[in-house]
């Protein structure tokens, strides 16, 4: 029977045909060869020591053979990534420990920058892409003095088990440099130890009376006696009593981040404002923020639990936040647009980020070809910038997660608001947007004119009183804001001393305004007249119509008529070449303020017409509604709006009686 080769027959083989090889022949025939000269001997004893470490090595590999390993390059294999996860977490500790203080924005950069490593990895691994383990193994096999075949199928599994343990490295390193540490510190360690060392070795003391509890069993009473003392009550004292409370008990409760972000969203639609258990509840706030507010809670829970994922609320911690709000920041800004959309969130912005780079450099490989400057080349390449979310969204979502981590603190859900540190303080919030890039609304100025010239200011429309001819013309002279203009009813529409004028208040259930300065008087603009808008107004009266535009419905989310509208209007901006992100319906009460800027028309007439809050002492103590209606009609017509290129749909009814409007409103329908 053949005997196993063992550990030490593959040393002795391998010594003897090194040997062989690499000594002087002579040497080899008379090992009492006098002429070896020391320089040969020290080239000699340097060689056998690296022979030394593979045959060790050599030893090692046997073993795992020998007790089952699937091939002989297992050990190696360990050796390998052992080593290059010890390197790479000496070298990024020791880097860590010497570096300077850096501020948040910097600290938050080198987060987002470990982040983009992973994502890289994790699509390395996903399309099986060797490429990235390939520097890092060569380095680590350097440092051991291991040649590596990168042709072979042991090679295509080092690589991939190297990404894997890279990837881990680097999630390894953003939590360290967070501050999350898997276990204590060494030192910290050290020190308990030495604090919990056995009583046959702890030092000597001087004997202390053992304090009794303030209500002593017998056991204890007992003891006492038998020692020869005396047992008494302790009192507490003034540090016990005035001490700091104990933390409260997490609640035990299971409930998940999605579930955390509804109760919260029930409860502020309650009436309650979620900051403590007992709470009382005010319907008419309930309301107001199920209205205004509850669809942005709504949108914030949809990310945050997109990126963290629906955890218990008993498993979140600091980094799972840190990590949401650094990717919400990279999120495209069309994100949510479209209803055909699959991809998860760190899967667009993975996406979006290479799709910006390849434009990017496609656009800057073409320009250097073509020998343009660099100022061309910078500008061409920030084209192809993809917008991500606006600083105040962001921010917007940051103070909505915040709020529903005070509620599970109240709630006794968790014990520690984790949006500490991660959400943005003033002066950051204020150099973030600083630093964005201006995308602040636009007046409408020269694309007003274009926006009049497109089909439904031109007479093309079936509907005398459709509100995308109608509502952008009210806004524009009147600054009435969108929602203010499409909720107008027929009664809101008055006349004083032969004054026509828009009553804007709440006259029905359904009207809303944005503030009690909202409440206001504003004269007709002549050029509403001209264009037939007191006949539309009698026609609704007629038909027995409470609301000026009666067939406008009401978005799901706000349920205001705005909502619908706004995207009604986007589309008909777009299929007639006349849409501008920055100029939106918004954009017609921006013109109004510039038209009586230009006008040289004081602030307080300005605050009084368009509804805004009052701020000076005069208007917000002594009342800013002092204005006479025919003053405020004389100021109203320094707005000057042209509309000579405007068809009204009531060019055709003007030349019939005022009885056949209705018929004249037929005839539109039906060309």
């Amino acid at each position: 029977m053949r005997r196993p080769i063992t550990c030490l027959h593959l040393e002795r083989r391998a010594s003897s045909f090194y040997w062989r090889r690499r000594l002087p022949k002579t040497f080899s025939e008379d090992q009492s060869n006098p002429f070896l000269t020391f320089s040969l001997r020290t080239h000699l004893l340097r060689e056998a020591e690296v022979l030394a470490g593979r045959l060790t090595w050599l030893s090692t590999c046997a073993f795992d053979y020998a007790k089952g390993a699937t091939n002989m390059e297992t050990g190696l294999m360990q050796r390998l990534l052992s080593e290059l996860v010890r390197f790479e977490i000496a070298a990024a500790g020791h880097a860590r420990a010497i570096a300077p203080e850096r501020t948040r924005v910097e600290a938050q950069l080198a987060l987002q920058r470990e982040q983009a490593l992973q994502e890289t990895l994790r699509d390395a691994l996903f399309l099986g892409n060797r490429e990235v383990a390939r520097a890092p193994l060569r380095a680590t096999a350097e440092r051991l003095g291991v040649q590596l075949e990168e042709h072979t199928n042991d090679w295509m599994t080092l690589a991939y088990e190297a990404t894997r343990v890279l990837l881990d490295l680097s999630m390894e390193r953003a939590r360290r440099d967070q501050g999350f540490y898997s276990a204590p510190s060494p030192f910290f360690q050290a020190a308990i130890a030495s604090e919990t060392m056995p009583a046959s070795v702890a030092p000597h003391v001087l004997p202390m009376t053992p304090a009794t509890p303030a209500h002593p069993g017998p056991a204890t009473t007992a003891t006492a006696a038998a020692e020869g003392l005396t047992p008494k009550v302790m009192q507490p004292t003034a540090a016990a009593i005035d001490g700091p409370p104990a933390p409260k008990a997490v609640r035990r409760t299971a409930i998940t981040l999605s579930e955390a972000f509804e109760q919260y969203g029930e409860v502020r639609s309650q009436g309650k404002a979620g900051k403590d258990v007992d709470e009382t509840a005010v319907p008419i706030k309930g309301v107001s923020y199920a209205r205004n507010s509850l669809a942005n809670l709504q949108s914030t829970a949809k990310l945050i639990v997109a990126i963290i994922g629906d955890k218990p609320v008993s498993e979140l911690n600091k980094a799972d936040f840190t990590e949401a709000f650094s990717i919400l920041q990279k999120v495209p800004a069309n994100h949510g647009k479209s209803s055909t959309e699959t991809r998860s969130i760190r899967k667009i912005v993975q996406e979006t980020d290479l799709k910006e780079q390849a434009n990017k450099a496609r656009v800057r490989a073409e320009l250097e070809k073509a020998g343009a400057s660099n100022g061309n080349i910078e500008a061409a390449e920030h084209q192809e910038s993809i917008a991500r979310l606006r600083v105040n969204t962001v921010y917007r979502h940051m103070q909505d997660t915040q709020r529903v981590l005070r509620y599970l603190i109240a709630h006794c859900y968790v014990n520690e608001n984790f949006m500490k540190g991660v959400i943005w303080p003033k002066r950051e919030l204020e150099r973030l947007e600083i630093l964005q890039e201006d995308n602040s609304r636009k007046i409408w100025g020269d694309e007003l004119p274009k926006l009049f010239r497109t089909p439904v200011f031109q007479g093309q429309t079936t509907d005398i009183g459709n509100p995308m001819f109608w509502a952008p013309l009210i806004s524009v002279h009147h600054s009435l804001r969108e929602e203010e203009a499409l909720q107008l009813r027929a009664a809101d529409v008055a006349c004083e001393n032969g004054i026509h004028f828009f009553d804007i208040k709440v006259g029905a259930p359904w009207q809303r305004l944005k503030s009690k300065a909202a409440t206001r008087r504003i004269p007709i603009h002549p050029n509403l007249i001209v264009l037939g808008f007191l006949d539309f107004v009698a026609m609704r009266r007629r038909e027995g119509e409470d609301r000026l535009f009666p067939h406008l419905t009401r978005g799901k989310n706000r349920q205001t008529l705005s909502e619908n509208f706004t995207k009604d209007f986007t589309r008909y901006r777009k299929s007639h070449g006349v849409y501008d992100k920055r100029i939106d319906f918004h954009s017609f009460r921006t013109q109004f303020n510039v038209e009586l800027i230009k006008a040289r028309t004081d602030s307080e007439l300005r605050h009084i017409l368009m509804g805004h809050e009052m701020e000076t002492v005069n208007l917000k103590h002594y009342g800013g509604d002092g204005h006479d209606l025919a003053y405020l009609h004389e100021v109203i017509q320094r707005v000057q709006i042209d509309v000579s290129m405007i068809q009204s749909p009531f060019a055709t009814a003007k030349k019939t009686k005022v009885s056949d409007l209705q018929a004249a409103q037929t005839r539109l329908r039906v060309v």
